[in-house]
């Protein structure tokens, strides 16, 4: 629900003219990829807090695979390298941040659920909830960002994505491990 209140915030504030872009299929199934495998890596997420309910392979192989496809859509664009430097970086990293903020909510509200349960393999829940807030937070920020260019996609959208997801999964080693009780003594 977090994800889908910031996906409208996004829809109703952006000067980009995304809707015009929707009309166009690549665009579009990119939008969708992202989003779906984020939503599809949520409910994985929250499935493996708990305790003898993994996910099936095929629903991994999905979400990977709808991630794959949307960044292969990505590259079918030509990349334009000729944009300096410091206009490339300048314009970039209000991107990088805006697609940190729009992750931010979704992906706290997501680890709050998947810490209250007991997951099994906390590296792969982190994992998991990292991706999925990422991956939506990717779509959301190509409906909100006027700028379709491949390089500048790759590195200040899918880029932050990738480093949260990382991050996500070395914290979730930590902090999402099912406390293992040890057995009591009786004597």
């Amino acid at each position: 629900m977090i994800e889908v209140a910031v996906l409208v915030r996004a829809m109703v504030v952006t000067g980009n003219d995304f809707a015009m872009k929707l009309r166009h299929p690549p665009y579009a199934l990119e939008i969708g990829f992202f989003g779906i495998a984020g939503l599809i890596l949520a409910a994985m997420a929250l499935k493996a807090s708990i305790p003898g309910r993994e996910s099936r392979p095929c629903q991994m192989a999905l979400a990977v695979t709808l991630v794959l496809g949307g960044t292969l859509i990505l590259f079918a664009v030509p990349m334009r390298t000729d944009l300096p430097l410091s206009q490339f970086a300048g314009i970039g990293s209000q991107c990088a941040f805006a697609t940190f903020a729009n992750a931010i909510l979704p992906w706290i509200a997501l680890w709050w659920a998947v810490r209250r349960g007991a997951p099994g393999n906390g590296r792969a829940a982190g994992a998991m909830v990292g991706a999925s807030a990422m991956l939506f937070s990717f779509a959301i920020m190509r409906i909100a960002c006027p700028i379709d260019e491949p390089l500048h996609l790759v590195t200040w959208h899918l880029g932050p994505a990738i480093v949260v997801t990382l991050l996500s999964t070395l914290a979730g080693a930590v902090w999402l491990r099912f406390p293992r009780r040890r057995a009591a003594i009786a004597f």
